[in-house]
């Protein structure tokens, strides 16, 4: 074979490989050009998240507000209640401040009863109606704390109600200590602060210590508030 036929038929080789290729290419069809993700879409994301965002804002703040003013309702009935029985412990004073207890005579201790037995009557209405208004606040389902607080209380202003129905009956109730009357107290105190949202817009907890402060002492026939 000459030098020029060995050129010819390395020609004609690579041509036969160009050739296959060509034909490789036609059956596999043209490679799918690569495509992003539409801009429509990243805005129609976008706008979502803002909407969604937008929206747990608005839940958040109006959850948020409904606290508020269920934990201000609900400071503002027991405070009428705690009214009424500092009314009942001054009415109370104020006609023992009266009486001589070392030298009463019949008729002046019989006077003495009927008007103790009227003031509990008066006072058992007029908490009751108290606790009435309490019971009254309206909670939503999840604001357990606030409706933990609010059932707690009403405890106390049941004790009262109960130590005024036995004060009715027998006016010697009223010296006698009232140990249910002075735990229910108690125990209410840390349930009302806990039903106060954690940005106390209304000083809340400023009123909670005020009814604290006034009705905590516990002396003799007078009772806790």
């Amino acid at each position: 074979m000459t030098v020029s036929g060995a050129a010819d038929m390395r020609d004609t080789v690579a041509v036969a490989e160009d050739v296959r290729v060509t034909q490789e290419v036609l059956e596999a069809g043209p490679q799918a050009p690569r495509r992003g993700i539409p801009a429509a879409a990243v805005w129609a994301l976008g706008i979502g998240a803002l909407v969604i965002l937008t929206v747990a804002n608005v839940l958040a703040i109006t959850d948020f507000a409904a606290r508020t003013i269920e934990a201000d309702a609900l400071i503002t009935a027991v405070e009428r209640s705690e009214a009424s029985m500092m009314a009942t412990q001054e009415e109370f004073a104020t006609v023992m401040a009266t009486v001589d207890r070392e030298s009463l005579t019949d008729q002046e201790r019989e006077a003495l009863r009927t008007e103790l037995t009227e003031l509990a009557q008066k006072s058992q209405a007029s908490i009751g109606l108290a606790g009435i208004g309490v019971a009254d606040v309206s909670v939503l389902p999840w604001h357990t704390s606030i409706t933990n607080a609010r059932d707690v209380y009403l405890e106390h202003n049941s004790a009262w109600v109960d130590y005024m129905a036995a004060a009715a009956v027998d006016p010697a109730e009223w010296f006698r200590p009232q140990a249910a009357v002075n735990d229910t107290f108690a125990d209410a105190r840390v349930p009302l602060i806990e039903a106060v949202p954690l940005v106390d817009v209304l000083q809340t907890l400023a009123r909670i210590e005020l009814i604290y402060v006034s009705g905590s002492g516990d002396s003799g026939s007078e009772q806790a508030a």
